[in-house]
């Protein structure tokens, strides 16, 4: 299976009188082409147009996810109980078990993913929360199978996260460049293009599109000019009963 999502199919929002907007190829609630799958419960891309700010809200249960692309965010939660900076190329992760509440502060000019996982929801509630920046600095490029690599999350990676099976990478492809990337059979993805246009098994997408593969064993994925994927791998289906499910 091979779900082409272009910017305009996914859930668009914008908040802040116009000053956040955000594209979601994964969300609840929402259209049905983008509904929560596998153990991935909502994925956010967003820009700040201006400065914003999310004030103290609470979460359990989730693994929450943010990955900053460009610009800065502050970060503050009751587990940690100070304020964080995370600048582009850093990471967090909230594990929200049992709860906990959080705001962020947004900076004019960022660019973030924001994307939460069913780690087993309803026995994460029974652990206690806590929360982990990342540093752009120690999640170095590799060369994996010939493309320029970051393993942010799976095997490979030092990030500690509950949500099994679950892998996350971003690929750096140079102009003229033509890939056969090999895919898990019993594996669900969902590919985000970051920058350029490419071609997807022949489907041509541009940036802020996204396309949702399953029972595929391989991709063949071709970029004119240097361009960005940016992927997340799940279980096809979880060994628990997801909260959604």
């Amino acid at each position: 299976m091979l779900q082409l999502l272009k910017k305009e199919d996914q859930f668009n929002r914008t908040i802040f009188n116009g000053n956040f907007i955000a594209n979601k190829p994964v969300a609840t609630g929402a259209q049905a082409q983008v509904k929560p799958y596998s153990c991935l419960f909502y994925w956010s891309h967003a820009r700040a147009i201006d400065q914003c700010e999310f004030g103290l809200h609470p979460h359990e249960g989730f693994e929450i996810m943010t990955f900053i692309l460009e610009g800065s965010v502050a970060h503050y939660d009751t587990a940690t109980k100070v304020w964080t900076p995370l600048e582009a190329g850093d990471f967090q992760v909230i594990q929200s078990n049992s709860g906990l509440q959080h705001q962020e502060r947004i900076t004019k000019g960022t660019r973030n993913f924001q994307i939460w996982f069913d780690p087993n929801f309803y026995e994460t509630v029974k652990k206690a929360p806590s929360y982990t920046d990342y540093q752009s600095k120690d999640f170095k490029p590799i060369i994996e199978n010939g493309v320029k690599t970051i393993i942010y999350v799976g095997k490979g990676s030092i990030a500690d996260v509950l949500t099994p099976g679950l892998s996350i990478k971003r690929l750096f492809f140079d102009q003229k460049s033509k890939y056969n990337l090999q895919l898990n059979k019993s594996s669900s993805y969902t590919f985000y293009v970051l920058k350029g246009d490419t071609l997807i098994n022949g489907n041509a997408l541009t940036t802020d599109d996204a396309v949702r593969i399953s029972n595929l064993e391989n991709l063949e994925v071709e970029f004119e000019i240097d361009g960005e994927l940016f992927y997340i791998e799940t279980p096809s289906v979880p060994n628990y009963k997801t909260v959604w499910s």
